[in-house]
């Protein structure tokens, strides 16, 4: 029995796979030459990387290729590739949707001579997971492996790669869950989520201030020294992190010059002294993307200088703060509540 045949099942593997969704099924415009042949480029690429078993590369490539074209061919191929690193629940969308797109009158022979076996031989080895709810428990809020699931997968059979998982449900009212489970190949499980009433305050305990009928907001002290403290690591942090994620975003770029930039060479010998291979009125292949790695590479460079800086002066800051400023200073005392026709907030302390 083909999963195709399947609507509402085929729906729940696209919903369980973010970022694999089926195409819309409108036409689309028709690729130019020029874009055909980069689809071409890819697809040869991909293959490469395929017999060599680069599979991420290979994914990488098929998967840019269909943003052009997409064909039942670079379909399959994606859907090897992510078998291959077990990604099952992957796989099988990609071969749904080469099976889509020949239903819908795309001819591939050759594809269509091996789909139902390989699609067969994936379902196989996809295990499937049933999370089971407390009939008396309304707007649960369920996640696996960190990503919320959608209430229309709970209480049905759902595709799930094998191996561990972690899995968290949580509801007004109710004690947390959470557990780790491992699905073995094609295994089928069913799992009670189990979310028993949240325990009742013991006798004697103090109240807390969330059950308290009327609330009434304290005077809180806070030492203007822990303050400054507190705003000096969290900006170091911001910045240094900031610095780091676009310096990796200018490395990236500067691959990709160096990528670009022996496209072009390709086609000129080798040699631009001048730099003058982009400046023809007919820019070489190659060109635009050299220009547009060149720009990200100099605003991420830009950005990462700025990142560093801010960090390097906020742990002077820091420094300076926690070794100069004397601990016994008098604090920050916030007072806040209720006032005839509004709400007070007063601030005092030395500065």
């Amino acid at each position: 029995m083909r999963l195709l045949a399947s609507p509402p099942l085929f729906a729940l593997l696209i919903a369980l796979v973010p970022g694999l969704r089926t195409p819309s099924l409108l036409a689309a415009p028709e690729p130019t030459p020029s874009e055909l042949s980069v689809a071409r480029r890819l697809f040869d690429e991909g293959r490469a990387a395929e017999d060599a078993s680069r599979w991420s590369e290979a994914a990488e490539k098929f998967r840019r290729a269909t943003t052009i074209k997409d064909t039942p061919g670079l379909r399959f191929h994606l859907a090897r590739c992510h078998e291959e690193q077990g990604a099952l629940v992957e796989a099988l969308v990609e071969y749904d949707r080469a099976r889509e797109l020949i239903d819908g009158g795309v001819r591939a022979a050759d594809v269509e001579k091996l789909l139902a076996e390989a699609r067969e031989r994936v379902r196989a080895k996809v295990a499937q997971l049933t999370l089971q709810l407390p009939s008396d428990v309304q707007q649960v809020s369920v996640e696996l492996d960190g990503k919320a699931l959608s209430a229309s997968v709970l209480g049905v059979p759902m595709p799930i790669n094998p191996g561990k998982h972690r899995l968290s449900a949580v509801a007004a009212g109710r004690t947390r869950f959470a557990t780790e489970l491992t699905l073995g190949v094609g295994e089928v499980r069913q799992l009670p989520i189990e979310l028993p009433l949240a325990t009742s305050v013991p006798a004697g305990a103090p109240p807390s201030t969330a059950s308290a009928p009327k609330a009434r907001l304290d005077d809180t002290t806070v030492p203007t020294r822990t303050i400054a403290l507190i705003g000096e690591a969290s900006l170091f942090a911001a910045a240094l992190g900031t610095g780091i994620v676009f310096s990796v975003a200018r490395s990236s770029a500067s691959d990709r010059v160096d990528r670009a930039n022996q496209i072009v060479l390709s086609q000129i010998d080798g040699d631009d002294a001048n730099d003058n291979a982009c400046a023809q009125p007919q820019p070489l292949e190659g060109c635009a993307e050299l220009r547009e790695a060149g720009n990200d590479r100099t605003r991420a460079g830009a950005v990462a200088l700025g990142g560093f800086i801010a960090a390097g002066a906020s742990a002077a800051a820091f420094g300076l703060t926690y070794f100069l400023w004397p601990r016994a200073d008098a604090p920050v005392e916030v007072h806040a509540g209720a006032a005839q026709g509004g709400f007070s907030v007063a601030l005092s302390g030395r500065f």
